[in-house]
């Protein structure tokens, strides 16, 4: 991927200091707003969009127009592309369409012979009594889907900052469709993959459960604030968690250590005030001051009635 132009240094040596040092703010106020933003909305662009759109769930329906637009409306008015160009010799090594065209077409063949033996593959009982065995077998289909991930990620360029910000940065002059081209070909895939998926299968081949959320669960103030955040936050920064972990194997710079940095810091915040929420609410009342419930009160009438029941002695046999 690399070959083909799928990375690039974050930030150039060809640039002043100033906008090295905005570049780096950039990618450590965005990373927060991410890591908080993807923790509080349950989900971001991968998801959100890829899967909850997939899936047809409300939620994400809601939560993808909501992180659109504010990335949108950040990407625009702060100048994304400005901070974050891209690389001139990077872009001279940039697939061709027909190659990228090739790549896409062998992946998506190998995903849909892949989907084609889930369908026709029947429950493995032979193996139900190894867990050992599906565990590995499942090492396995994670570590492909992963590296499937990545890839595609990589060979579609959406692990370069500048791709992202110029698909969100409007006022650059210099709009880049590309973003709006990887989602509607994931889409393509993922579509007709979860409709399948979730009328053929109750639970995974190799065992568990698939853990999905119910789709037509209400959207609620953590969805719309957090997808916000989110969605600043990628305008900001332009990449998000799967983006980010792929540049880091990728070694695309330091800028990427402070985005995952600013990331952590983000979720570990999150988490700091959900345990705060919970203390809060987990708070318990005196027993003094405890009012009984109508349900207490039936189950002490019931007692008191037995208590003063006439005693019945037991005659024997």
């Amino acid at each position: 991927a690399r070959v083909y132009g799928g990375f690039e240094p974050i930030a150039p040596r060809d640039m002043s200091s100033d906008q090295t040092v905005r570049v780096y703010c950039r990618f450590v106020f965005g990373g927060i707003l991410v890591g908080f933003g993807t923790a509080l909305g349950n989900g971001c662009t991968s998801g959100h969009g890829l899967t909850g759109l997939a899936r047809l769930s409300l939620r994400s329906w809601i939560a993808v127009p909501c992180f659109m637009f504010w990335a949108k409306v950040v990407g625009t008015l702060s100048g994304s592309l400005h901070d974050l160009p891209p690389d001139a010799t990077v872009e001279d090594d940039l697939p061709t369409w027909t190659t990228a065209l090739a790549v896409s077409l062998v992946s998506i063949a190998v995903l849909l012979l892949i989907m084609g033996a889930a369908i026709l593959a029947k429950p493995l009982e032979r193996f139900e009594n190894k867990p050992e065995t599906l565990n590995h077998l499942k090492a396995v289909a994670e570590f492909f889907s992963g590296s499937s991930f990545g890839i595609g990620l990589a060979v579609s360029t959406m692990v370069r900052p500048s791709k992202v910000v110029g698909f969100l940065d409007w006022g650059s002059g210099a709009w880049d469709p590309t973003l709006a081209f990887v989602m509607g070909g994931a889409l393509c895939v993922t579509f007709p993959f979860f409709q399948v998926l979730e009328r053929r299968y109750k639970t995974p081949v190799l065992g568990g459960t698939f853990g999905l959320p119910p789709k037509m669960k209400k959207p609620d103030f953590s969805l719309i604030a957090g997808t916000s955040m989110f969605g600043i936050g990628w305008g900001t920064c332009g990449m998000c968690p799967g983006p980010a972990w792929v540049a880091l194997g990728g070694f695309q710079g330091a800028g990427v250590l402070a985005m995952i940095a600013g990331m952590l810091l983000g979720t570990s915040l999150w988490v700091v005030w959900q345990r705060l929420r919970g203390a809060g609410k987990c708070q318990v009342t005196p027993a003094a001051e405890q009012k009984p419930s109508k349900t207490d009160i039936e189950i002490i009438d019931v007692g008191r009635s037995a208590e003063e029941a006439p005693k019945v002695e037991d005659a024997g046999p």
